[in-house]
């Protein structure tokens, strides 16, 4: 926390920071930077014409700095006031003594050199400052205002003063309403962290509908040709004010709002970091966490159909979690539905085949395989679902079932094949009795004789051999010989 006890304190970065941060709505509003506000007489007067805004500022300001350092806060207002006064004095009283330096078109880097050399390090400051103020305040909004940024970084590209440029174009940048002119607004939040993102990576546009606009395109550019560190740690903070607002990402609904959030997370990953860091994966915790309290989970899975489709949706919102407090709450209730001593009755209680039912299993299982969870507990849930579809088809005599019809071996075969494409089995011992199955019927010296028998034309029975044997292969089965 930055902590000013002289004027010339106020002109440091991070004192701009906390003042874009503080007084954000106000700078938006007159489209001028921290920098402006500090440096000009006229924007001192504008700021003290707006109510208690100034006051407020004041307030918030001093709350912060008197507690991290453990002072009075009433001490501190009194302090910063103080300061303040001083800095407008001194401002007034030097745009009063000397007149403003016209910045020259393609002259910044000379006008720059020249003032840093006219005399005491803090009286060329104030020169060198008022100069460019002057030539930005004939900026009407900030497109403008970043366009003449880019032309003067673009003029001072291979001199020791692109930073000050630098500094004045990330305070830019940061501003939503400067975001908005340039990017265009944005309805779902979600656009707008991409288009940060994006313009970070230098990748900008990959998901914007329509022309993106010139500048943010000049910017894009400008940031891949120049070293503009502030510039670039601004958008990243940009990103992070983004994620710690409270408006959802994409949506209000529990599932749409987690998947939106993962993805936005995956987007973040650029090289070996996340952009904006551990702030970053704090606010990204922290939106998860107001979404999965026991009571909203609760209200979701409560809407879904079975036991079977609730235990789903718990591992799909598994899937798009993020944070180890946020894991452990879905983690609970998975683990009271596999304890549950009724869980296998009521998973398959309920109307459908035989082969419907397997499939619910054999669904939950795929499920339960891709979820990351732990390997412990993947282990122990994907071999209580197998056991029961074992038990389930032993008690429901389900492949003797298929026997008992009367019907033509290959349509039995052709019966389980389906199964088996369809993923009613659960890969291991469930899935080899039923290719097991599928090998004892196809050869039978029947099979081929009700498989083909009723097709004239050797065309015919060839197409029919070949989808057949297209089928067995996808099994690993091998098509029989047809026996003479």
């Amino acid at each position: 926390m930055v902590h000013c006890t002289t004027v010339e304190d106020l002109f440091l970065p991070a004192a701009r920071n906390l003042i874009g941060t503080l007084a954000r709505p106000f700078l938006d509003q007159m489209a001028i930077t921290p920098t402006e506000l500090i440096f000009s007489a006229r924007n001192h007067s504008r700021i003290d014409g707006a109510g208690t805004l100034l006051r407020d500022i004041t307030e918030r300001a001093s709350a912060l700095q008197a507690k991290a350092i453990g002072q009075k806060t009433y001490d501190r207002v009194r302090e910063v006031q103080g300061l303040l006064e001083q800095l407008s004095t001194k401002i007034r009283a030097f745009e009063a003594a000397e007149p403003p330096i016209v910045l020259k078109p393609g002259e910044f880097v000379s006008q720059t050199a020249q003032i840093l050399r006219s005399g005491p390090p803090d009286v060329a400051n104030l020169r060198l400052q008022r100069m460019l103020l002057e030539n930005l305040a004939g900026c009407k909004n900030w497109l403008e205002k970043i366009d003449r940024l880019h032309a003067l970084a673009m003029e001072a590209a291979s001199s020791p003063y692109l930073p000050i440029i630098d500094g004045l174009l990330s305070e830019s940048i940061i501003s939503d309403m400067a975001q908005d002119s340039f990017f265009g607004r944005r309805m779902v939040l979600e656009d707008r962290i991409d288009d940060l993102i994006d313009l970070y990576k230098g990748t900008y546009p990959t998901r914007r509908m329509g022309e993106p606009h010139a500048i943010a395109l000049k910017l894009q550019n400008l940031l891949k040709q120049l070293d503009l560190p502030e510039t670039m740690a601004a958008i990243e903070t940009s990103i992070v004010q983004q994620l710690a607002s409270r408006n959802p990402i994409a949506s209000s609904e529990l599932m749409t709002e987690l998947r939106a959030t993962h993805a936005v997370l995956g987007r973040l990953r650029f090289n070996d970091r996340i952009l904006g860091g551990r702030r970053a994966l704090e606010f990204i915790d922290k939106r998860m966490g107001r979404l999965l309290s026991e009571e909203g989970i609760a209200d979701y899975i409560r809407n879904q159909g079975s036991l079977a489709e609730k235990v789903t949706r718990l591992l799909e919102i598994y899937a798009v979690t993020f944070g180890p407090n946020n894991k452990k709450v879905i983690e609970g209730f998975l683990q009271r539905y596999f304890a549950d001593e009724d869980f296998d009755r009521r998973l398959l209680t309920g109307e459908g085949s035989g082969a419907h039912k397997l499939r619910i299993l054999a669904n939950l299982y795929r499920a339960i395989v891709a979820a990351p969870l732990g390997t412990a507990e993947k282990g122990a849930f994907a071999q209580k679902i197998s056991a029961m579809q074992t038990a389930f088809i032993t008690s429901t005599r389900f492949f003797a079932s298929i026997e008992k019809q009367v019907l033509p071996t290959a349509k039995k075969a052709f019966q389980v094949i389906d199964y088996c494409e369809e993923g009613c089995f659960i890969p291991g011992d469930n899935l080899e009795k039923a290719k097991a199955l599928v090998r004892h019927y196809t050869t039978r010296p029947d099979f081929m004789d009700s498989y083909l028998g009723h097709i004239p034309s050797a065309d015919g029975k060839r197409e029919l051999l070949a989808t057949l044997k297209e089928r067995l292969d996808k099994l690993g089965i091998p098509l029989p010989v047809p026996q003479r």
